[in-house]
């Protein structure tokens, strides 16, 4: 298996902990969002 060249990009996350805790993070911030927004309004 030849090794990648130095050029190539590593990629955007590391590992699939990461791309969970990144959507977890994302949906706990769009619902504390739309609470405060729903209070705003209400």
């Amino acid at each position: 298996m030849p090794t990648p060249p130095e050029t190539e990009k590593p990629p955007l996350l590391p590992s699939w902990r990461a791309w969970y805790a990144l959507v977890l993070a994302a949906l706990a911030a769009e619902l504390v969002f739309f609470t405060l927004l729903t209070r705003y309004f209400a």
